[in-house]
């Protein structure tokens, strides 16, 4: 059983978001899809959040 990504809420921290994402908090944002936070600015911009692409390909 292939365990997926978990959405990480808007009401999160984003110092805390950086952390387990693995960068600044000045570079997380929404997911364009589920609002979920993300690396959504700098070089490793990822519009949509692990969790959506994750479910996209289950």
């Amino acid at each position: 059983m292939d365990v997926l990504p978990r959405r990480l809420e808007p009401t999160m921290d984003p110092g805390s978001a950086a952390i387990i994402l693995g960068c600044e908090p000045r570079q997380i944002g929404p997911c364009a899809r589920c609002q979920g936070l993300t690396v959504r600015y700098g070089v490793r911009a990822e519009p949509v959040c692990r969790a959506c692409r994750a479910a996209e390909r289950a």
